[in-house]
């Protein structure tokens, strides 16, 4: 997603960057680094190889732009036509339509015009090798809500229409190829519930309110494997993502394909011992609100201070839907962002929750409907807590305050933790490290809207990443007690090059060619 889209005067080249952020919120907010994290053409071409990228067309909610609207104000005064106040107010009125309007005018056709920045990826593209002089792009789709031209979100009254939702589709697939869709994004669905994934001051209408999937979302799931598009999970609750994988298993779906999850993180749990690390819920405007602990998972003998926790909320993969999606020839993503990978920073908001504890907890707002209805019992809260397992803000201060190396260090073993969670779970059932290692690639979501981590902030910094994961994974594996085991199975130069770019040109490639 294109930050300079929001312009005034839309313009693919243009950009936007923390320069044009004012100086009271730079120096005493996230913002700046938040909108740093946006990927630009001319960073991409800093680059010596072919970049391949995957390009998000997405229409802003309704919700979500009255949300950034107030955020204008700490840009600067000359810098806020960037973020325009008329466009956002026409996405809340629906005088900008969602599809129409912002997908096809103002995002697609964008790309197609700027021919020499993009080379559009199509079946014939991979009969020769792929330009280095230009950004390789191929398309998703975030939400199938950018779908429709209908007011862009839902109530009682107000429902998406699925078969709008599949006409439109052919008509983006009229000019490019399609290679994943998200059934909903941020806010809430009339296809499937969506996981809380919006952490503003006031986020009461991004709580999720539904119980998995839909039969319109059926519909639309169907007609989207029709036409041989793979579809994103990335968003969906834990309950629709659940939902969407039993069906599939019991054959209620024709011409299946690989389900995806592009910018994901980890919970580190299998589903059933989740509650057993939330140390809080209570009812809150409609939904429960849930802090949940950050285990260091101590059974495998970390060193500490050092040791990267996850992020146990359920925007994140459990570890039956890894093996899911592995066994289902699907890929995996592993986002950047900070928040997803596990990171928690003392100045976040309330690190430590609304109980008084010093634990460092995640926090999210779950469906009363779906905690329900997946029979998860309030005798499981907290049984699995052990302080000596437990991130608190003393050690979380060790890791980050010693020494900006020690700092640096902590920051990308959040992602070597990941990887490695990814090896193990797939180990521990049953696949092979030669297949897992195909199955896994980047999946940055560097879009101007993360929290990166600074020592990672843009896409600029991908060759220091892929530098430390090269010098430093196998050394990561052989200090925990689970993963030592199987250490030398991974030939880590031909895992890393697959993690960066074979294994995503493989399957970008296969997709085209169904």
């Amino acid at each position: 997603m294109l930050k300079q889209l929001f312009n005034d005067d839309p313009n693919i080249d243009s950009f936007i960057s923390k320069k044009d952020v004012a100086a009271i919120p730079r120096s005493c907010s996230d913002l700046p680094n938040i909108i740093e994290t946006q990927t630009h053409q001319s960073q991409l071409a800093e680059f010596n190889d072919e970049v391949i990228v995957g390009a998000v067309l997405y229409s802003v909610e309704r919700y979500v732009a009255q949300t950034v609207i107030p955020l204008r104000k700490y840009l600067k005064k000359a810098s806020q036509f960037k973020l325009s106040e008329q466009l956002l107010q026409d996405i809340v009125q629906n005088n900008n339509r969602p599809f129409s309007d912002f997908l096809m005018k103002r995002t697609l056709n964008e790309y197609i015009q700027a021919t020499s920045s993009f080379n559009i990826l199509t079946k014939d593209s991979f009969k020769s090798a792929l330009p280095k002089n230009k950004v390789n792009v191929f398309f998703t789709i975030e939400g199938c809500h950018s779908l429709v031209d209908s007011p862009n979100f839902c109530d009682a009254t107000n429902k998406y229409d699925p078969n709008d939702i599949l006409n439109n589709l052919d008509k983006v697939e009229e000019n490019v190829k399609v290679l994943s869709i998200n059934i909903t994004h941020l806010q809430q669905s009339s296809l499937c519930n969506q996981a809380f994934g919006m952490q503003v001051a006031d986020s009461t209408v991004f709580f999720p309110s539904g119980n998995g999937f839909e039969d319109d979302g059926r519909k639309v799931v169907q007609g989207i494997f029709d036409r041989k598009i793979c579809v994103d999970v990335k968003h969906m609750s834990y309950k629709s993502r659940k939902d969407l994988m039993n069906e599939i298993d019991l054959g209620n779906f024709n011409n299946v394909q690989p389900l995806v999850c592009t910018h994901t993180g980890f919970t580190g749990l299998s589903f059933k011992d989740w509650a057993g690390h939330i140390q809080l819920k209570k009812p809150l405007s409609g939904a429960l609100y849930l802090e949940i602990t950050k285990s260091l998972h101590t059974k495998n003998n970390p060193k500490r201070p050092g040791c990267p926790t996850f992020n146990a909320s359920t925007i994140n993969l459990f570890d039956e839907e890894i093996v899911w999606i592995v066994k289902n020839v699907g890929v995996i993503g592993i986002s950047l962002d900070r928040r997803i990978l596990g990171y928690v920073d003392k100045h976040d908001d309330d690190p430590i929750g609304i109980t008084g504890m010093e634990r460092i907890v995640d926090k999210e707002y779950f469906s009363k409907s779906e905690w329900n209805a997946l029979g998860i019992k309030d005798s499981e809260i907290g049984k699995s807590i052990d302080d000596d397992d437990c991130l608190f803000m003393t050690e979380l201060e060790e890791c980050t305050e010693t020494s900006i190396p020690q700092r640096d260090e902590y920051f990308y073993d959040h992602l070597l933790n990941h990887i490695k969670h990814y090896f193990q779970v797939c180990k521990n059932n049953g696949i092979s490290i030669g297949v897992a290692q195909k199955q896994i690639t980047i999946g940055t979501d560097y879009d101007g809207l993360i929290n990166p981590f600074l020592n990672m902030p843009t896409v600029k910094r991908m060759a220091d990443i892929k530098s430390y994961i090269r010098m430093n994974f196998n050394y990561f594996l052989k200090d925990l007690d689970d993963s030592e085991k199987w250490a030398e199975e991974l030939n880590i130069d031909t895992f890393v090059e697959d993690l960066f770019y074979n294994n995503g040109y493989h399957f970008v490639k296969s997709r085209f060619q169904m």
